[in-house]
């Protein structure tokens, strides 16, 4: 499990997402795939009640050490709420910090946050912003990025591959049948 904005948007909730799932973010490493599951709504430097979306530094630490220890990986998964590599505050929210910790790496991010699924890439990886898994959404179909569904990630030897799972029927990464 990794928190969003609406399981630690404030302190309360910060305990009580701590004491059932333990760490707000965390890694593992699986099948020599190393996966980086991070809290976009980290606080732990906030001191105000603005809570931005961001990475604090123990954070950025944990992130560093993590692809420091599993330098062999062949592959790196990284989960996180918000899209913060769409975020306007790119510049201050940590997102370039983490990039620069996977630069030369092969990696594949996945967020979710926006209700709209998008596929992006960047510095040549692929950067995923899914479509709503339950929350809400106009579910205007795949044309609008707008649908129910559940990302099915298969590791291949060259990377992993994204299918949609929907209630009526399967996509790939570009939406197509």
């Amino acid at each position: 499990y990794i928190p969003g904005n609406h399981d630690v948007s404030n302190p309360g909730q910060e305990k009580l997402f701590k004491d059932k799932f333990r760490a707000p973010y965390f890694h593992f490493l699986y099948r020599n795939v190393l996966f980086l599951c991070l809290n976009s709504d980290d606080s732990s430097e906030s001191t105000t009640k603005d809570r931005p979306h961001r990475f604090g530094k123990d954070q950025l630490e944990m992130i560093k050490k993590a692809v420091e220890e599993n330098s062999g990986a062949k592959w790196i998964m990284v989960f996180l709420h918000k899209p913060l590599w769409n975020d306007n505050t790119l510049d201050k929210n940590g997102w370039l910090d983490v990039e620069n910790l996977l630069k030369g790496k092969n990696y594949t991010v996945f967020a979710g946050h926006v209700h709209h699924y998008q596929k992006f890439v960047r510095n040549g990886m692929r950067y995923y912003s899914l479509s709503t898994t339950g929350g809400a959404s106009k579910l205007r179909g795949p044309v609008y990025g707008e649908f129910d569904h559940v990302a099915w990630v298969t590791m291949k030897k060259d990377g992993p591959v994204v299918a949609n799972l929907l209630l009526d029927g399967i996509l790939d990464d570009a939406l197509r049948l």
